[in-house]
């Protein structure tokens, strides 16, 4: 025997509190659900699918765009409060304007909030102050020109950039401590630097917050960081959590 849930008694359900779909680009996603789910308080639930990126090249991520927007589609209809449209390279695709547009024009069609890894990144840099910024990444240091462009396109100034070298598939197998590495040698090579962005959600960053913040005295922001913070507070969900830094416990 089974019963239906209405609108009126969402306390059975797991995200009584908020429900946040998330449109993950690589085929395997192992570390941001891991990281949410740390953060998220109680009664906060992932809605979670992936679009199926294995390689990041052009072709893919053009392919990859069109399936996030089927994929939001599809998850807004089961009732979540908010969507998150993950991956800056395929939030970008098809250029800054088109990717803002695209926020206003599915909030319209879908009466559901939307966000991508790439506003929730800008708004969160924007809100801590993020001026001189080191940027550790998890890709080899080709990417360092691409994700300090990013950066720069909120009005920071890269002043320092690394790549721990690895591949998307291999993001789950990148050390817990390797954001923490990197972040303290390009503090030590830079100290003038007044923030760390660790871009990505799909690799082990938030254990590096707190200890590189407290260590430094600088502004800390993950894209995991920043995806679950936005998603919170347009669930409206304003809870100050601590032990993630300064974006969760003051903003």
């Amino acid at each position: 025997m089974s019963s239906q849930s209405s609108p009126t008694d969402r306390s059975r359900l797991y995200g009584r509190r908020a429900r946040i779909g998330y449109t993950s680009p690589p085929l395997f996603t192992e570390v941001f659900p891991y990281e949410f789910y740390r953060i998220a308080p109680e009664g906060v639930t992932l809605v979670l699918t992936t679009v199926g990126v294995i390689e990041p090249n052009k072709a893919e991520i053009n392919q990859a765009y069109e399936t996030t927007m089927r994929a939001a589609r599809a998850i807004a209809k089961s009732g979540v409060d908010v969507v998150v449209l993950g991956g800056q390279p395929i939030n970008m695709a098809r250029g800054a304007e088109n990717a803002d547009k695209v926020i206003q024009d599915l909030e319209a069609e879908l009466n559901v909030k939307i966000s991508t890894s790439a506003a929730a990144q800008k708004k969160a840099a924007l809100a801590l102050g993020c001026n001189k910024v080191v940027i550790a990444q998890p890709y080899g240091p080709e990417e360092n020109a691409r994700q300090s462009s990013y950066a720069k396109s909120w009005g920071c100034d890269v002043i320092g950039a690394a790549g721990w070298g690895s591949t998307l598939a291999e993001f789950g197998t990148i050390p817990r401590d390797a954001a923490l590495i990197m972040g303290r040698a390009l503090m030590r090579d830079h100290p003038e630097a007044d923030a760390i962005l660790l871009p990505s959600p799909n690799w082990p960053t938030i254990d590096a917050i707190e200890p590189l913040e407290q260590e430094f005295g600088v502004r800390v922001m993950t894209a995991s960081q920043a995806a679950v913070w936005d998603a919170l507070r347009l669930a409206g969900i304003q809870d100050r959590i601590a032990g993630y830094g300064r974006l969760l416990a003051q903003f």
